[in-house]
């Protein structure tokens, strides 16, 4: 009985040294193997159209990769050409609506300090004049720490920024030449996509093959409800940004709900990148009725994502609502905001072991 338990308890503990073994490794060798592994993804996504050039309209192997390489780099290009053009747009709207918005702002700044700021001063010197010495004096220096804890703060920060750009700059040529590096490997490792898939098969046993490829079409499922799930909630934002504003007469209506579904995908930003700003400075400006609108407008957007996005996820990924919850709220309180993103992958992984039997074979392993 003792050494039964004893047995399980010990495949157990070489799963989870396995694990933690797998675990450092990857971390510590992904900061040199991660163009390959991009390269790898990059060639594996686009395997599909590679073969349709190459079966249906009898390409040779190499000149498909070319062209799936080029159509995807012009496809990136058009989409930053897009977002150009729509910020170009942008910029000529504000450059012409910016001095009418920037004199009413002062207007508004000037009234506001006569009638709001200056009465306040007033009273808060008549105050500070009516205490004693010791207490002016105290006063006197905590403001002064203070402004020099803002004065430091301000300085390591503006030196910081200064730092960073000559750093991003050094870093442009290295990012080039992994760019290419990247590239080549997309290029070497596609074309020789189904020579490599052999060699792979035949070092690895007919039974963990048979797991591969289960583990593949699942994470193919996984990977591409994720996708769809991502697309279906910023085709939402968007309408009910671009709805909200023509009920508001808001100029510019479909470029601002484009972008803002643009940068809907950008990890941590979010529409209230623009929204936020937006929303403050209509405040500052006086135009209270706009300001509410828009706040009505974000808050909308904001509580539906939150409402659907676990909905949605889960029914495309093939996972209850409540573990996507709860896996979101875990991996946020491990890793951060990094762990928004990190999350909906390993909650695909997760489910594509359970779906291929894995921890079937992982429990069997354990009892023996």
């Amino acid at each position: 009985m003792y050494k039964r338990y004893w047995m399980q308890f010990s495949r157990i503990l070489l799963l989870m040294i396995l694990l933690l073994t797998g675990y450092f490794i990857f971390v510590n060798t992904l900061p040199y193997i991660y163009p390959i592994i991009i390269a790898f993804l990059i060639a594996y996504l686009m395997n599909p159209l590679v073969d349709f050039l190459q079966k249906t309209l009898n390409f040779p192997r190499a000149l498909s990769v070319i062209i799936s390489i080029c159509i995807i780099i012009f496809s990136l290009l058009g989409i930053l050409f897009i977002a150009f053009l729509e910020i170009y747009q942008g910029t000529l709207f504000l450059a012409e609506k910016l001095p009418i918005y920037f004199q009413e702002l002062v207007i508004y700044m000037k009234d506001f300090f006569n009638t709001s700021v200056l009465p306040i001063q007033q009273k808060i010197l008549s105050i500070f004049l009516s205490l004693d010495t010791t207490q002016q004096t105290t006063i006197k220096n905590t403001l002064e720490e203070i402004m020099n804890h803002i004065g430091s703060k301000g300085s390591t920060f503006l030196q910081d920024f200064l730092i960073f750009i000559p750093n991003f700059l050094s870093h442009l040529p290295n990012s080039i030449a992994i760019l290419i590096f990247i590239i080549i490997g997309t290029f070497i490792i596609s074309n020789e996509w189904y020579s490599l898939r052999k060699k792979i098969i035949k070092l690895i046993p007919n039974k963990v093959n048979s797991i591969t490829k289960q583990l593949n079409i699942h994470f193919k499922k996984g990977i591409g409800g994720f996708m769809k799930a991502q697309f279906t909630l910023i085709g939402i934002s968007g309408i009910t940004i671009f709805t909200g504003l023509l009920i508001l007469k808001v100029d510019q209506a479909l470029t601002i709900a484009a972008f803002s579904a643009l940068v809907d995908l950008i990890p941590f930003v979010g529409i209230g990148f623009i929204f936020i700003p937006w929303i403050v400075y209509l405040f500052v400006s006086g135009n209270y009725t706009l300001t509410i609108g828009l706040s009505i407008l974000y808050m909308i957007v904001i509580i539906s994502r939150q409402i659907l996005e676990p909905k949605i996820l889960s029914s495309n990924m093939g996972i209850h609502p409540l573990l996507a919850l709860i896996g979101y709220f875990i991996g946020f309180k491990i890793w951060g905001l990094v762990g928004l993103i990190i999350t909906p992958f390993i909650l695909i992984l997760i489910n594509v072991c359970y779906q291929t039997g894995i921890f079937k074979l992982v429990k069997t392993f354990v009892k023996g």
